[in-house]
């Protein structure tokens, strides 16, 4: 049994690729449904957002799961194999698990620390249950993995501290209004900072946009896709006039708020106050208005210098998110080579029961004169002499089932009690049971081979600082916390 992970992310993928392998949760049943009927698949979950589709299965037989999942993959996205598999990533049992752990923690999200995407496995991981598609192994480990993140926005402040300058800018106005739910924010310029600094606006829950740009299309486009309103230029005055906030990032070579419009506006506002932020280079605002009554003005060095702080926060962070991803890891390796002894426990009960029985109906025979009482008596006695003599046997082997020899140990265990179902189930199995390799716990996991979907990461990586190593560990936190 093996844990298999196969997916596609904003790392691996333009999001022209993504779309395509987009599972809308209208065909979410039917899809895990189909995966399931395939041979070579016994459990899976389907996490499907914006930034990644990935494919959780649990499988008998790595080489025909991953032909499985590579298959419905296909028939997802309309594609040959061939076509796509050059953006596909594969991880296996420990790998598998810790990439799962990074990704509730946001570690591995487009903005390290957001909390979105843990909601988002949970319900995939919900719904893939009530579609009867989990079973043990991927319902404990997502189960640890919504526990896992959870403890990761209460315990660490991962998500909390702004390292790229539109998102300090968004975090800046947060902690002057506390909440902008409410706020009118008018965003000067489309281009690709003023679409980072929309999206973290939404996030904090902004409903009330305002876009002005130069060309008026542009800023409709923009306006649509984050539910806003746009303006051309000339309508700037009206846009300020009923703003709350303002963000401005443009190419202009000269000032887009100058001093005699705002300075002539803020009477006609009634002095109420108005936050500025400019994170154009060259500036957009010019900062005498920082002199103005109730206009409070940022610019993108006072961002840089929050930004530079919070790098250093974010690093240390990281660092302690790692620690909590290998603890959990470990402890899902021990429950998940626990489980390999429970069928042996369950053969060695079974036979002493049958022991127990056989002990009973002799007594019975050579002793009719025992009435139900006595009976009943000696069936708890005996039951109990059992209990006592397994009790310790059982211990020993669960503990010494997870140590680097566990197989060995728990074939040698079969044997001494005469457990020939067990031995025989393990023998019949082998050419297709391949135990998991966690390193953490039986110390002789052996590197993950690299497929052609991983050889594909590796050139992502080349080409992105902030991508990840698949081999099981991660890029360095500064890499990370600037994403």
């Amino acid at each position: 049994m093996q844990i298999l992970l196969i997916g596609l992310n904003y790392r691996t993928a333009p999001v022209e690729v993504r779309e395509r392998f987009s599972v809308d949760e209208s065909v979410l049943e039917q899809t895990l449904q189909d995966l399931l009927a395939m041979s070579g698949v016994r459990e899976a979950v389907i996490v499907s957002t914006c930034n990644r589709t990935e494919i959780y299965a649990v499988t008998n037989h790595r080489t025909r799961g991953e032909q499985d999942v590579r298959e419905l993959l296909s028939r997802v996205s309309g594609l040959p194999v061939d076509a796509f598999v050059s953006y596909l990533y594969t991880a296996v049992d420990h790998h598998a698990v810790t990439h799962l752990y990074r990704v509730v923690s946001g570690l591995d999200s487009m903005v390290v620390g957001e909390t979105q995407i843990l909601g988002q496995v949970r319900h995939a991981y919900l719904y893939a249950q009530s579609a009867n598609a989990t079973g043990p192994v991927l319902n404990q480990l997502f189960r640890s993995a919504v526990s896992l993140g959870k403890r990761v926005q209460t315990e660490t402040t991962i998500g909390q501290s702004a390292v790229s300058v539109s998102y300090a800018a968004v975090s800046l106005a947060k902690k002057v209004f506390d909440s902008l739910a409410h706020k009118t924010v008018l965003v000067i310029g489309a281009g690709k900072m003023s679409d980072l600094t929309l999206t973290h606006l939404t996030a904090q829950g902004v409903n009330r946009i305002f876009i002005v740009n130069r060309t008026l299309e542009r800023a409709k486009e923009m306006a649509q896709r984050f539910g806003g309103r746009a303006f051309p230029l000339d309508q700037l005055a009206q846009a300020l006039f009923e703003a709350d906030i303002v963000i401005s990032s443009t190419g202009s070579k000269e000032y887009v708020l100058t001093y005699s419009l705002l300075s002539d506006l803020m009477r006609q506002r009634k002095q109420r106050p108005l936050f500025c932020i400019d994170i154009a280079v060259p500036r957009d605002i010019d900062p005498a208005l920082g002199r103005v009554t109730n206009i409070y003005l940022y610019d993108i060095d006072d961002l840089q210098g929050v930004v530079a702080a919070n790098v250093a926060l974010r690093k240390q962070e990281s660092l302690r998110v790692e620690e909590m991803i290998q603890e959990e890891a470990a402890a899902f390796a021990t429950w998940l080579l626990e489980q390999e002894v429970v069928p042996l426990i369950a053969d060695l009960r079974k036979k002493a029961v049958e022991v127990q029985e056989s002990v009973m109906d002799s007594l019975a025979h050579k002793l009719p004169e025992l009435d139900e009482r006595q009976m009943k008596v000696l069936q708890k006695h005996t039951m109990s002499i059992v209990n006592q003599l397994l009790r310790e046997p059982i211990a020993q082997i669960k503990e010494m089932a997870v140590e680097p020899n566990g197989a060995e140990a728990m074939a040698a265990f079969a044997r001494i009690f005469g457990l020939s179902d067990f031995l025989q189930e393990r023998v019949s199995g082998v050419e297709d049971q391949v135990l998991p390799t966690f390193p953490e716990v039986r110390g002789d996991a052996t590197r993950l081979e690299e497929t052609a979907a991983e050889r594909s990461c590796s050139r992502v990586d080349k080409r992105d600082a902030h991508s990840r190593d698949w081999n099981g560990t991660t890029t360095p936190a500064i890499a990370l916390s600037a994403l």
